[in-house]
């Protein structure tokens, strides 16, 4: 009997064929590990900025060739836009505390243009009126503050089609939308046309209308229309809710110009920011209103010329392109740059922490042992 269990006991194991020997050494790595996870985590961030980089690129291919082909579906797609956008804006900024960026003058002047598209777009008056606040500082907005169009991040994106597509929008509306596709009624029944088989609008586009005083609507109406905004908008940050932005750290415009100012340094930041608090305000609000001025002075030969019109179109699209050309070539190698080193470092304290947990478990059996041993020999 004991030799045939030794016998039994020295049976020789099964033959491993190459292939079962590959598998077996090829192992996953251990999920536990530092690295291997902020790997996993670097992979699955690239693989979602490359989904953004791909509606980016789609958002603004698809804006060109509206422009192109479509003209006229300008203001719908607009429309279809802020219906879509500001909801999601609104849900995303007060996840960050961002709430009162809502309350900007931007978002003023597209719900502007929303309504006058949608329900009052045969009103030549508030036509000049949504035109100018439209085309004149939201536009000059892209430029002013050097708006860069970044296909790969959906907050620039958005951004930049806020301050692009309402003038683009009017100047359709002005010389490409039809009679068949203003207003809700016309959205509708295109709409319906759509649904037999119709792209095309119908009716044909009416001859171009002009308010009887264009300096009050073209000039006037909209300034009136920024003082009462820039009143309302610091009542509402300055006054009301100035504690409660204080007490839950709340950002606002003020603090994010203020912010960015202060990083550059330059003369504006030096003008606005010398002196007491009611006298920085002041300045602030009157060069913004300085600005107003100015972009509405520089829309006003692109609403009575067709030509310069197109051309304002176009430098609008041109300067958001190059400015997130510069921020792709120079930021984001920045950012990268920044992030690998924090990952460094993270990695190396998670590996240091887990080399330490090693030790102190490898130390612990030692004395385990050492205490058995000697249990062992007192016995």
């Amino acid at each position: 009997m004991a030799r045939k269990a030794m016998h039994v006991g020295h049976q020789p194991g099964p033959v491993q064929s190459p292939c079962d020997a590959a598998k077996a050494r090829k192992k996953a790595p251990d999920s536990s590990c530092p690295a291997v996870q902020q790997a996993c985590r670097t992979l699955a961030a690239a693989k979602e900025e490359t989904r953004h980089y791909a509606a980016g690129l789609l958002a603004y291919g698809g804006l060109l060739f509206a422009a192109g082909a479509a003209a006229w579906s300008l203001p719908l797609l607009f429309v279809v836009f802020t219906a879509v956008c500001m909801p999601w804006r609104a849900v995303s900024f007060y996840r960050q505390k961002w709430v009162f960026f809502l309350i900007d003058f931007c978002y003023f002047v597209n719900i502007a243009t929303a309504v006058f598209l949608v329900f009052l777009p045969n009103n030549a008056k508030l036509e000049a009126m949504v035109y100018a606040l439209a085309d004149g500082p939201i536009a000059g907005a892209l430029v002013a503050w050097q708006c860069p169009w970044v296909f790969g991040s959906g907050e620039h994106t958005v951004s930049v089609l806020m301050h692009l597509l309402p003038g683009l929008a009017m100047f359709a509306h002005r010389h490409f939308t039809p009679s068949g596709l203003r207003g809700w009624r016309g959205i509708a029944q295109h709409a319906a046309h759509l649904l037999q088989g119709h792209s095309t609008p119908t009716g044909t586009v009416p001859p171009l209308a002009y308010p009887a005083l264009k300096l009050l609507w073209l000039v006037a109406a909209p300034l009136l229309f920024y003082s009462v905004w820039q009143l309302l908008y610091f009542v509402i940050v300055r006054v009301l809710f100035r504690s409660f932005i204080l007490s839950n750290r709340y950002d606002t415009s003020y603090t994010c110009l203020a912010r960015r100012a202060a990083k550059n340094d330059n003369f504006w930041n030096r003008l606005v920011r010398r002196g007491s608090t009611t006298r920085r305000l002041l300045v602030y609000g009157g060069l913004q209103f300085l600005f107003t001025v100015i972009c509405c002075t520089v829309f006003l030969p692109t609403y009575f010329s067709f030509p310069l019109a197109v051309a304002y179109q176009v430098v609008k699209v041109v300067f958001p392109v190059y400015y997130g050309s510069r921020y792709q070539m120079t930021k984001v190698p920045q950012h990268t740059f920044l992030r690998g080193i924090q990952v460094y470092h993270t990695v190396h304290a998670d590996m240091q922490q887990q080399q330490q947990q090693l030790q102190q478990e490898a130390a612990e059996e030692v004395q385990a042992a050492a205490e058995a041993a000697a249990r062992r020999v007192a016995a």
